[in-house]
């Protein structure tokens, strides 16, 4: 009933759901406008000018093709990956204003599906009170009602971390590792898992993942101009430089990159500015790699929340690009971490909250972003929690836990 509210609510008052065929600065769908004409090119048989931005800009900007005029000065870059363009090519075949009623449809589902699987994997594994107001409350969470907003993808990645994290709860680890692959369409938020994976030996999810990757990139390999891989790889190379691009809104960023670039316009000289975020860099993959092992001697268990959670905040600071509305992927370790570790799992969703509603105040006084600080901080807090014993089989989230910051913050753990 909330989702249908919210949907109703988005299309009944957003700015970017209400058709008017002169759209003025922002187009119809917002975002999805760029990933629509990247469909729409391959299924009319223009695949060859996919990467090409004259073609891409006039094709997003022909009120014959759209069916509205905007701002013939902004323009939505190509900028994923062949393979997922591909996978778009039946809303491509949609005319576009009945193709964003359809998106966000699908963005809707897949929070519902999110929230199925998560819910009923934990039904009978100790519950929290307060468990089913939280995805009612988390629809007004700042990144889903932004990515919601704008058209973007966030849930489908959280849905797909779901699904994942659902199987290795189950013990299907390669299946997990096949679905965790689809997720090669978001190279920004697909690399750092599999790393991890690597490292910690868990080689049946990494066979999965690269066995996904290679057949979805294979297939688009198989149909598409081979031009237009080096093209995409001429985009790929400009990732780390992204927020030089006109339009960028540093507030949005959580990346490190971000952070240091913003310092480095500030007082920061260039190579001190490499030297920190090397070490910046060093530190956030220690803490979500290493720590289990240094720390809590234990291992790396994808279905545990702080494990996952460690992982995730890792893969944003990591990222050469990483913006405030795929955060919605955040919520699915936040929640695991509901019931076992209360302080940690409101201190995350707390520093979340505020980080995103204080972030353009931050970056208008200091002039840098506040995210890549909060989940810094996250990941620290992340960390520290240890395991002390496991009460219950079978459930890996289901353990008597402790903190330290446990003696400063109010609550409990679980």
């Amino acid at each position: 009933m909330s989702v249908l509210l919210l949907a109703s609510l988005l299309l009944a008052f957003s700015p970017n759901y209400r058709w008017n065929v002169h759209k003025g600065e922002s187009p119809y769908g917002s975002d999805f406008l760029q990933d629509w004409t990247g469909a729409n090119m391959l299924v009319s048989g223009h695949a060859n000018q996919l990467f090409d931005a004259a073609s891409f800009d006039a094709w997003q900007h022909d009120p014959q093709r759209i069916g509205f005029t905007w701002n013939a000065d902004q323009f939505y870059p190509t900028v994923y990956p062949p393979p997922y363009y591909l996978l778009l090519c039946p809303l491509g075949l949609l005319d576009y204003r009945l193709a964003v009623v359809v998106w966000l449809g699908i963005l809707l589902i897949a929070l519902c599906a999110a929230i199925m699987i998560v819910e009923r994997l934990r039904e009978g594994k100790g519950a929290s009170r307060g468990s089913r107001w939280y995805w009612p409350a988390m629809l007004l969470f700042p990144p889903v009602l932004l990515s919601l907003a704008m058209g973007q993808k966030g849930t489908l990645w959280l849905l797909v971390f779901a699904v994942t994290w659902g199987l290795m709860q189950r013990q299907r680890p390669l299946t997990a590792g096949l679905v965790f692959g689809l997720l090669s369409v978001k190279p920004t938020l697909f690399f750092f898992l599999p790393l991890v994976m690597l490292y910690h030996r868990q080689w049946r999810f990494v066979w999965g993942a690269g066995m996904s990757w290679i057949g979805l990139w294979g297939v688009a390999a198989a149909v598409l101009p081979g031009h237009v891989w080096g093209e995409f790889l001429e985009v790929a190379r400009g990732a780390g430089n992204y927020h030089q691009n006109a339009g960028y809104q540093l507030n949005w960023s959580c990346n490190l990159l971000s952070l240091t670039a913003g310092l480095e316009k500030i007082w920061l000289p260039a190579w001190a500015n490499y030297l920190l975020l090397g070490l910046l860099a060093s530190y956030v993959v220690s803490l979500a790699c290493f720590a289990n092992r240094w720390v809590q001697q234990e291992r790396f268990d994808l279905r545990q929340g702080r494990h996952l959670g460690g992982a995730i905040v890792a893969t944003c600071l990591l990222s050469p690009h990483f913006y405030v509305y795929d955060l919605v992927v955040l919520l699915l370790p936040i929640r695991l971490l509901w019931a076992t570790h209360r302080t940690q799992a409101v201190l995350l969703l707390l520093l979340s909250w505020v980080g995103v509603l204080a972030s353009q105040l931050f970056q208008a006084a200091l002039g840098l972003p506040l995210m890549p600080l909060v989940l810094l901080g996250s990941l620290y807090c992340l960390s520290t929690v240890t395991v002390h014993a496991v009460v219950r089989s079978g459930d890996c989230d289901s353990s008597t836990h402790t903190n330290v910051l446990h003696g400063i913050l109010p609550g409990h753990a679980g």
